[in-house]
Formats: structure tokens, C-alpha cells, sequence
């Protein structure tokens, strides 16, 4: 009898650890030792990534002395600004002060420390506040979209955090009190100020003698004389290896990363490039070097915004395994059941961009680096342009265009001017090649038009 209860009791705390440790591993036990230990470290998946919605397209960065810094950040956060960043925003949306409806005056924010976070698309209010984990702010009531958000210290007690609508010009303004934050802010971007390899901005306001504006103030980079030394950038297709001639083997042991079970995969046969499948998923490789995937697995499931943007985030990481280069979120579109987010290539803190010859010759696949696509809740497509792109150390080119000098007498429309970018241009490549990027600038005026210009 002592043994049956023996056994009994063993059993008992058997099915315990059991349903213990698959509580810790597949979700949270409320109320419980586990749930203290895990609070506030949900999965990845549903918790950083929707986070990194509200990642900005680039940040700007000025120390008081005319000078500004611009990095592209990208979807990976190794910018010291970010941690601060998003601490004050999610004290600014917590407040629950009357908001600053007036326009702050933006030449003297630009005058003095400022981080600027700039936006590739029209961000959604309560997209981004349910990003940042705050349920309700004074914010929701007083915007509903910006592209723009401001930090810069107020005296020494605090730090205004101003949100900027740019097509309908009305600002937003909170507070974050904290002498701390305010000291926090000028280390930062006296941090930033030096170092040593980046380029240097000044406002065009400064150099143009344009009046201080939000609504046309650009960043144009001005070196010295002589111009300025930069590194080459290097492109060169993701999945080839040169050292091998079997071109398909190598493509595909590639991307058997997108498949659940590489042993069930076949061949298919198709016209210009290399495609293989299983029951769910098939994967194409166009001679364009442009890599496709198509899922046909379906759950008929419903989600929000966020959901498939951080699916999305967690399909490109865990499958993709050869993307190597960072990329930044460069808009997104929801139309019917579907959503579609838009990403491109950030090299050495620049964005890369296509070139005409490029755009041209994969334009009947994609116009974006990576494109994901989603209907009612299930990922259906996932299209790259599978280069990978690398400084070479050991080649330098110089630009030595003096940009204020050509923009002033360029003939364009200053107020129509709505953004003067450098970028790396990545150039069309056959399947087993490699090319040169040089740095280039790219002009884009408000009704979307845009030009490249060289800057040697």
C-alpha cells in the first residue's frame, strides 16, 4: 500500500515538472514564482520586435555648434541613442500634462543639443504608442500622425519631446522633467559629435540663409577642402560562390533555410532561375539575383498591424540566414486583407539605393530591398534583392562636390526641396559578379521626383 502511494506520489510530481517546465517554456504562470522571474520579458516575437516599429528611418544629431551628424539606424539597435531615446519617449507618452500645441522655434532647438528622429513614411499615433507599450496618452487626442520627433533639453530640469507633422505642419509638445535627462542628452550627442569617420551636416537654414523652418530645412553635407575621403562599398550576389561552379548546389543548400524539413524538397523546374518546393513553400532564385518566397500554408487567422510586422521582423531573421546587412523600416501599406511592409539596405550607417540600370532589371520582382507581404494574418510572399553589401577597407574614393555651392545654383526649387540624401548606389550585377558603390546624393523634391548626382 505504502508503495502504490509511493508511486503515486512520484507520478504526481513527475506530470508537476512536467507542466512546469513546458508553462516556462510556452508561456507565463500568473501569479507564480515563474511570472516574477519572467515579468517583462515576453517572447521576442511579440514583444522587441513591435517595438522596433517605432525605430526611425535615421537620426540627427547636433551638439550646439552648427554641426550635425546623421546615422540610419536601422532594425538593430546598436545606437547608444536608442536606449535613451526610447526611454524618454515612453516617459513623454506617460505624462498625463496639457501637451504644447504651439511650434517651438526651431532655430534655436537647431542651435543648441538636439536629437532629431526622422521618419520614412507618416507614422500612425496609436501605432506607434501601442509600439511603445502605452495604452493611452494625451498624445492620441492632440495628433494622429508625425514624421518627425524632436528632443532637446529644456534649461536644465527636463527634456521637450515634440512630435511634427510635416504635411500638416501642427506640433506636439511634452515634457519629461528629470534634470538628468536633460545632462544625459548633451553627453550623448557630444558623444556622437566625435566621432572620428562621420560626415558632417549643417542645416540648410545656416548655409542657405533660408529662414529657420521645420517645413524646408534640410541637412547638406559640407567637408573640407579637398573633399572627403570615404571607403568604397563593395555589392555581391548573397547566394553565389565563386569558388564553385555548380551554381544551382550552391543556391540551393543556400536557401534551404526557409524550408521546415530541407529532406522533403524538391526540384522545380522554371525559366530563368532556380526554384524548389515542398508541400508548403516554394522558393525561387531569379538570374536578376533576386531571391522569392512564396508560403501557401494558411490559418485563415486575424491580426493587427503590429503582429505582422514583428512576424515579419522574426520570418527575415530566422529564415534568411545570408542576409547580413541592416535595413530600415521605409513604409508599410494595408489595402483590403493585406499588409505589406517595405525595407531597404543601410551600409556603414548610409542607405543604399539602386541605381536606374538596377531598378530597371529587377522592377518586374521588387522596387524595394525586402518586401513582405501578409493576407488575413498569414505571410504569403517574402522578396529580396539577395546581394550582400561590405566596405573594402583598402580602396578609398573622395567626394569633393560642393553641395551648397551646386544646390544654390542648381536651379532647384528650394521650397519644393524636400530631402538631399547620401547614399551608396548599388549597381546591377551579373550572377557570378561583384561591384564598386561609390557615394552619391540623391535630391528629392515633394512630388516625389528625384535625381542622383555623382558627387566627384
Amino acid at each position: 500500500m505504502i508503495n502504490h502511494i509511493k508511486n503515486l506520489v512520484i507520478m504526481l510530481l513527475v506530470f508537476s515538472a512536467l507542466f512546469l517546465t513546458s508553462e516556462i517554456w510556452f508561456g507565463y504562470i500568473d501569479g507564480t514564482f515563474m511570472d516574477v522571474f519572467a515579468r517583462g520579458r515576453a517572447p521576442l516575437v511579440d514583444s522587441e520586435f513591435k517595438r522596433d516599429f517605432a525605430l526611425p528611418m535615421r537620426i540627427v544629431t547636433g551638439d550646439g555648434s552648427q554641426n550635425f551628424r546623421i546615422v540610419y539606424g536601422g532594425m538593430r539597435r546598436e545606437n547608444q541613442v536608442f536606449n535613451f531615446s526610447d526611454d524618454i519617449l515612453f516617459r513623454a507618452l506617460s505624462r498625463d500634462d496639457t501637451p504644447l500645441l504651439e511650434a517651438p522655434d526651431f532655430g534655436y532647438i537647431l542651435s543648441g543639443n538636439v536629437i532629431i528622429y526622422e521618419y520614412a513614411f507618416d507614422m500612425p499615433v496609436d501605432v506607434f504608442m501601442s509600439a511603445m507599450g502605452v495604452h493611452s496618452s494625451v498624445l492620441s487626442a492632440a495628433l494622429e500622425q508625425f514624421d518627425k520627433i524632436v528632443f532637446a533639453p529644456y534649461n536644465n530640469s527636463g527634456v521637450n519631446v515634440y512630435f511634427h507633422n510635416q504635411n500638416t505642419e501642427d506640433w506636439v509638445g511634452l515634457f519629461v522633467e528629470g534634470d538628468e535627462f536633460a545632462i544625459d542628452l548633451r553627453v550623448i550627442v557630444r558623444l556622437e559629435s566625435r566621432s572620428p569617420y562621420s560626415l558632417v551636416y549643417f542645416a540648410s537654414s545656416y548655409l542657405l540663409e533660408i529662414a529657420d523652418s521645420p517645413y524646408n530645412n534640410l541637412f547638406i553635407p559640407v567637408w573640407e577642402a579637398g573633399g572627403h575621403r570615404y571607403f568604397i562599398g563593395s555589392a555581391t550576389p548573397a547566394h553565389f560562390d565563386i569558388t564553385d561552379g555548380a551554381v544551382m548546389n550552391v543556391i540551393r543548400a543556400n536557401v534551404m533555410s526557409f524550408f521546415d524539413n530541407p529532406s522533403v524538397v524538391y526540384d522545380v523546374p522554371t525559366a530563368g532561375g532556380f526554384a524548389w518546393a515542398d508541400e508548403n513553400t516554394i522558393v525561387r532564385h531569379f538570374r536578376t539575383n533576386v531571391l522569392q518566397h512564396i508560403s501557401y500554408r494558411r490559418d485563415l487567422r486575424n491580426s493587427e498591424l503590429l503582429e505582422d510586422f514583428a512576424r515579419a521582423l522574426s520570418f527575415i531573421y530566422s529564415r534568411d540566414l545570408l542576409l547580413t546587412n541592416d535595413f530600415y523600416l521605409a513604409g508599410f501599406r494595408e489595402q483590403g486583407n493585406e499588409r505589406i511592409f517595405y525595407f531597404e539596405y543601410i551600409l556603414e550607417g548610409l542607405p543604399v539605393i539602386f541605381s536606374d540600370d538596377l531598378r530597371g532589371l529587377i522592377s518586374d520582382h521588387t522596387t524595394s530591398a525586402l518586401t513582405i507581404r501578409f493576407r488575413d494574418g498569414n505571410l504569403v510572399s517574402y522578396t529580396r534583392l539577395a546581394y550582400t553589401f561590405t566596405i573594402c577597407n583598402d580602396v578609398t574614393d573622395i567626394a569633393n562636390r560642393d553641395l551648397p555651392l551646386y544646390i544654390l545654383y542648381s536651379g532647384l526649387d528650394l521650397d519644393s526641396l524636400e530631402s538631399v540624401t547620401l547614399a551608396f548606389v548599388a549597381p546591377r550585377l551579373d550572377p557570378s559578379g561583384s561591384g564598386d558603390m561609390s557615394l552619391w546624393v540623391n535630391f528629392r523634391m515633394e512630388d516625389g521626383r528625384s535625381a542622383m548626382e555623382t558627387l566627384r
